[in-house]
């Protein structure tokens, strides 16, 4: 059974489904924006929508190497990123999102 695609958080470096993480876009100004489609042209980066991973993708000029090219975070970018986990992108189908081993939880009970 194929489960979908996986990507890796900028933050933690976890990997975890696709729809469970925010996708970033850089603009051709440079700003990092949240894509709330996940569907904008070119190159994207994921993040967990959690306060913790957005600081660390912050901090360690992950986003510019996962760019490939230099960039800025736009000015509110951690909220923009809280908010689309509240939409609910960074939740897995049929779950809460109230924490970051709760998928993994599920995960290890479904291969067992």
């Amino acid at each position: 059974m194929r489960t979908g695609p996986n990507r890796t958080c900028l933050g933690c470096r976890r990997a975890r489904p696709k729809g469970w993480l925010v996708r970033l876009v850089r603009l051709g100004s440079g700003i990092v924006v949240v894509d709330p489609s996940a569907a904008a042209a070119g190159r994207g980066a994921y993040v967990c929508p959690e306060a913790a991973c957005v600081e660390h993708a912050l901090s360690r000029g992950r986003l510019a190497h996962a760019f490939k090219k230099p960039c800025a975070p736009s000015p509110d970018l951690a909220a923009e990123v809280q908010a689309a986990g509240d939409r609910g992108a960074g939740a897995p189908a049929g779950e809460a999102s109230s924490g970051c081993d709760m998928f993994e939880t599920g995960a290890m009970a479904v291969r067992a």
